[in-house]
């Protein structure tokens, strides 16, 4: 079977599920020898990180710890990596602008597509021109929102030719933004994903190497030879000034100004989809990533669920620029784990994990000889619709749990624990079991909100399909296959997955709310419970005072007549003399005693009568005052 066999559409995977899940050796191999050099690199940057980490935990330690460390490694302290490693180790976890690898993708009339990278640096004159039988050039770029991501999209859209701005999306864009946008869910290796947070926070507060982190920025950069008054830089240093990033007019942002942005934002962080704008990218996070439910699941356990925007721009004369930081997995298999730990470059060429791998598979060999309309707008609902709907297991016939799945084995969990554990042994156990319920309605409402805008944008994409649709039609523009999968089915497939994934969250949702009300419940339970005992306790510590209190005396008085009055053995002192130092000392022991137990008593009644004294004086005062 050949290879491009494999590549259906997503929404018929299950109708031809022996085409998709055939395994290729020869893939397998490749795969493997395309990895074998980047774990190398990869191996000694993670020695790098560590020993950077081990120099920070010994920098910030005590003066004792220090010490004691010091003792312990034979007086050789943690030692700093060179210079040479740490600007490696900061270029490996985040690319330099220039050096950023970026997808072309070229859709011929031929029935064949062309992929190649070429670095960021080198992309102007791709979106200035292609060849003749290129229907479609498609140029993605793994840029997350910032000052870069903002200037590519400008100068792509500023250098289009008169009359070809292309078609505008009025429904499914922002209002005077008519470009489709989207906020896409996919994993993360939690490890590498903590490592990319360490080593922005360890590395942008060493200041001595901010000057070799800028120049590497944008080196070698070369722009377009019929653009030479509209550069990447020129804009880019233009608009620094304009958000108030720098105050010269000759300076592009430093390195981490611009690649901040691609650390994806954690589920909880931020506001969900809101209208992003070129600062929305550069808002500070937490170094240590939030305690997700899906950690305590099997499947999950090594995952990190991360949000990243997909934006789309287009042009009338063929060309599609898509930006977005999202580099993670958006297919769950089997191979789940496996293709956590691979490098975002071959997650970004595997099409059992990436959705934008996907979309090059699903045409390699066919070209546009399958689109229902030969345009770009049938390109970006078919790319929007693929990626709109992830994570699932669809690709590979539901061979991984879903993410729905997931979380409702993690709400019996916690269901499971609100008996389990309200038990006098477990008595802190009630106060964590809040805390995961909260952690978890906090990620659902989330996902929800996310899921919600996602429909809402499927719901719109709909009604600009119809309208394109409708003027094509009226234009006398018949589509090129009528036969093939409209833009229309797509968008009604997706809103009808995306509805699916709505309604099965929010019930997570509810059942987790109202799991959390039990939890309430079983807690004031228990606190009547323990104040019936507590009543009980003080009711026979009542009776035990009472009964002392009758029998103290009784005993004070025998084990004083029971006693020797007659003297003092072996002493020239008599009985008066003891009854005169002891007795003195226990009256004086009472009346501490007592003035301090009743020391509030004593207090007010002083108060009192100052104040009877001054409100005599006061009616004297006005008596004399009136004679």
């Amino acid at each position: 079977m050949n290879a491009p066999d494999t590549a259906v559409p997503t929404p018929r995977t299950l109708r031809n599920f022996a085409k998709i899940a055939v395994q290729y050796h020869e893939k397998e191999r490749q795969r493997e020898c395309r990895l074998a050099g980047h774990l190398e690199a990869c191996n000694k940057h993670k020695e790098v990180f560590n020993r950077l980490q081990k120099w920070d935990h010994f920098r910030s330690s005590s003066r004792s710890a220090k010490l004691w460390q010091c003792i312990a490694t034979r007086w050789q302290p943690p030692q700093i990596p060179n210079d040479e490693e740490l600007l490696e180790l900061a270029k490996h976890y985040f690319p330099p602008r220039s050096r950023l690898s970026i997808h072309i993708i070229d859709f011929k009339k031929d029935e064949t597509i062309k992929h190649h990278n070429v670095e960021l640096k080198d992309i102007e004159k791709y979106w200035t021109e292609k060849d003749d039988d290129v229907e479609v050039r498609w140029i993605h770029a793994p840029l997350g929102l910032g000052p870069v991501h903002s200037t590519i999209e400008d100068v792509f859209l500023h250098q289009a030719p008169e009359g070809e701005e292309g078609r505008n999306f009025e429904n499914v864009g922002n209002s005077g933004w008519p470009y489709p946008q989207l906020e896409v869910l996919n994993f993360r290796s939690r490890a590498r994903f903590q490592e990319m947070r360490d080593v922005r926070s360890l590395l942008q507060c060493l200041d001595h190497l901010q000057e070799d982190l800028n120049k590497c920025t944008w080196e070698r950069y070369r722009p377009s030879d019929k653009n030479t008054d509209s550069t990447i830089l020129d804009d880019l240093k233009w608009r620094a000034t304009h958000l108030n990033i720098t105050q010269d007019f000759n300076t592009i942002p430093d390195f981490w100004t611009q690649v901040s942005s691609d650390i994806p934002w954690q589920v909880t962080e931020g506001l969900a989809m809101a209208s992003y704008g070129p600062l929305d990218g550069l808002k500070p996070t937490l170094q240590k990533i939030d305690h997700q439910a899906l950690w305590d699941h099997d499947f999950f356990g090594s995952a990190q669920l991360v949000r990243d925007p997909f934006r789309c721009f287009h042009r009338g004369d063929g060309f599609l620029l898509t930006l977005s930081p999202m580099a993670g997995v958006n297919y769950l298999d089997k191979h789940f784990s496996r293709h956590l730990e691979d490098p975002i470059s071959a997650i970004l060429e595997n099409d059992d994990a990436s959705a934008v791998a996907l979309v090059l598979k699903a045409f390699e060999g066919q070209g546009t000889k399958t689109w229902h309309r030969r345009t770009v707008e049938h390109l970006i609902v078919y790319i929007v619709t693929e990626i709109g709907v992830t994570p699932h297991p669809d690709r590979q016939g539901y061979n991984a749990p879903t993410l729905e799945s997931a979380y409702q084995e993690a709400i019996q969990v916690l269901k499971r624990r609100r008996y389990d554990h309200f038990s006098r042994q477990h008595r802190q156990e009630p106060a964590d079991l809040v805390k995961d319920h909260l952690i978890f309605i906090d990620e659902l409402t989330r996902i929800g909100i996310i899921i919600r805008k996602r429909a809402k944008v499927f719901i719109s994409l709909l009604k600009d399909v119809e309208t394109f649709e409708a003027e094509d039609q009226s234009n006398g523009k018949p589509p090129d296959n009528p036969d093939q999968e409209s833009s229309r089915d797509r968008v009604l497939w997706a809103i009808r997955r995306t509805r699916d994934q709505q309604e099965a969250f929010e019930r997570l949702l509810v059942d987790a709310t109202s799991s959390l009300n039990a939890v309430y419940e079983l807690r004031s339970l228990q606190q009547n419970d323990l104040a019936i005992i507590s009543e009980n306790q003080n009711r026979a510590m009542y009776i035990f005072a009472t009964v002392t209190v009758i029998f103290l005396p009784l005993g004070t008085l025998t084990s004083y007549w029971g006693m020797n009055v007659v003297d003092i053995r072996n002493s020239n002192w008599s009985q008066g003399h003891f009854w005169k130092i002891c007795g003195a000392f226990a009256l004086a022991v009472v009346l501490v005693v007592a003035l301090w137990a009743f020391k509030h008593w004593w207090y007010s009644l002083i108060k009192l009568c100052s104040g009877r004294r001054g409100r005599g004086r006061e009616k004297r005062i006005d008596a004399e005052k009136i004679v």
